[in-house]
């Protein structure tokens, strides 16, 4: 929350595209904000890349374990050779939808982000139906080491509000619209995050839940087969949005880049629609390369 709190405000005071790496230069100076420059592209464009290649990975196991759908996956979908179809797939195609417009994309995310807060919410909503409270007597078993190591891996869930402040640029009104943004996100996604922890342990002894694919086995632990069929079918439907996100961002990272002399000026130019149509290409080249071919 004060990470939160802290984007909340530099964002009213600087609304200008790039996040960190604008609140760096402007309190820092260009050093600093260079090296910000640097650990946002790894969480921007790398990340993406990681998310997407994760991605080739669930649809090519959910394929042969869930729907035992035959040989045809293993010889097209994992050839081997470190090369993955799906995580190309899925790069190539949000890639080129951000190419194609901003409200194209806009359109895309707004419909993946609510469909992934519905799915989230049924999860919860169904493990609090499913709650026996018999599985919560071993109550923070590990400790408060436990609860720190579990804070830190969740910490990961708020890292959306550092790419609202990115796309400064082109929000109405940013100075108030900004940071309202950023608290209504940080609210909405520790509500979630406690309920569906809450629902997730309630539903199942926490020895007993899987690490990779939580609520799905949990479901189908607990025999509504279809919830887990269904949840496991929403995560891999949702999860391109994050992926989406790389390709939106990184480009109006190096747009502020550009602007301050930092990049050569190919990144700054906006055509007529206003897309960072060179920046796009090449975050999303950069990205699914890395995808298809990086384990």
């Amino acid at each position: 929350f004060l990470s939160g709190f802290c984007y909340a405000e530099l964002s009213g005071r600087i609304p200008s595209a790039g996040s960190s790496y604008a609140y760096a230069y402007v309190s820092m100076g260009e050093l600093p904000a260079f090296i910000t420059a640097s650990m946002l592209t790894l969480e921007f464009l790398v990340s993406g890349a990681a998310v997407a290649r994760s991605w080739g990975d669930k649809v090519v196991e959910w394929l042969k374990v869930e729907i035992d759908a035959g040989d045809w996956v293993s010889k097209y979908l994992d050839p081997g050779y470190g090369f993955n179809p799906m995580a190309f797939m899925v790069s190539l195609v949000t890639s080129s939808l951000v190419f194609s417009g901003v409200k194209e994309s806009k359109i895309a995310t707004d419909i993946f982000t609510w469909v992934k807060v519905l799915l989230v919410a049924f999860m919860a909503i169904g493990g609090l139906f499913l709650f026996e409270s018999s599985n919560m007597k071993d109550f923070a078993p590990f400790g408060f080491s436990g609860v720190m190591r579990g804070a830190t891996s969740s910490f990961f869930g708020y890292l959306g509000f550092d790419g609202i402040c990115c796309v400064a640029g082109e929000a109405k009104n940013p100075t108030y619209n900004l940071p309202l943004s950023v608290m209504i996100t940080l609210v909405l996604v520790t509500v979630l995050y406690i309920v569906a922890a809450f629902a997730l342990t309630g539903m199942q002894h926490y020895s007993e839940i899987s690490p990779e694919s939580g609520f799905p086995e949990a479901f189908a632990a607990r025999g509504v087969e279809w919830a887990a069929q269904l949840t496991a079918a929403g995560e891999i439907c949702t999860l391109p949005v994050v992926v989406m996100l790389s390709p939106v961002l990184q480009p109006r990272l190096m747009y502020a880049l550009s602007v301050d002399g930092l990049l050569p000026p190919i990144f700054r130019e906006v055509n007529d629609e206003g897309n960072l149509r060179k920046g796009i290409l090449f975050s999303g080249a950069f990205m699914t390369l890395m995808s298809a071919f990086v384990p």
